[in-house]
């Protein structure tokens, strides 16, 4: 059996052999490809589904203070959430990092992330973590959002000379 590196079809290339033929329900009204997942919630509302993650030395450098990496953990996500016309609510905080790391440094990027969630009203409703078996730090952030029913905007909508 050949096998196919990761590096050889790029992000798009990957992400349309994995997500072809992932299944789903009538209450999903947009799946993989856009800025977040859209979800049939009643006759007002439509939820927003989104996650993001940030890797140490790819996304910010090892240097970088506590408290930007959480915010840039957390504004991700919500930029993506904006980007469909939405509203964020909640999130799930999802911390792998090596067993070595401080305490003080997760408490400056919780800081970061919350100082950024009191001032779009989200609520950080729980998560996960975990340890690394290598010295590094990642960040994932689940975020749900509401978006008025069929009024989210799709990445297809956009057109040339749109802002």
């Amino acid at each position: 059996m050949s096998t196919t590196p990761l590096s050889s079809l790029g992000e798009n290339a990957v992400l349309k052999r994995l997500l072809h033929s992932l299944p789903t329900n009538a209450s999903l009204l947009v799946g993989p490809g856009d800025d977040c997942a859209v979800v049939a919630r009643n006759d007002e509302w439509d939820t927003l589904l989104k996650t993001d993650v940030v890797v140490e030395s790819m996304h910010f450098t090892p240097d970088t203070a506590p408290e930007r990496i959480g915010r840039k953990a957390l504004a991700r996500a919500v930029s993506d959430i904006a980007a469909m016309g939405g509203i964020p609510e909640h999130a799930l905080i999802t911390v792998l990092c090596y067993p070595s790391r401080s305490v003080e440094q997760l408490e400056g990027i919780y800081r970061g992330m919350n100082t950024l969630a009191e001032q779009f009203s989200i609520s950080i409703a729980g998560g996960e973590t975990s340890s690394l078996p290598y010295d590094g730090l990642v960040i994932n952030v689940a975020l749900t959002g509401r978006v008025e029913r069929g009024q989210a905007i799709l990445r297809s909508g956009g057109r040339p000379g749109d802002l």
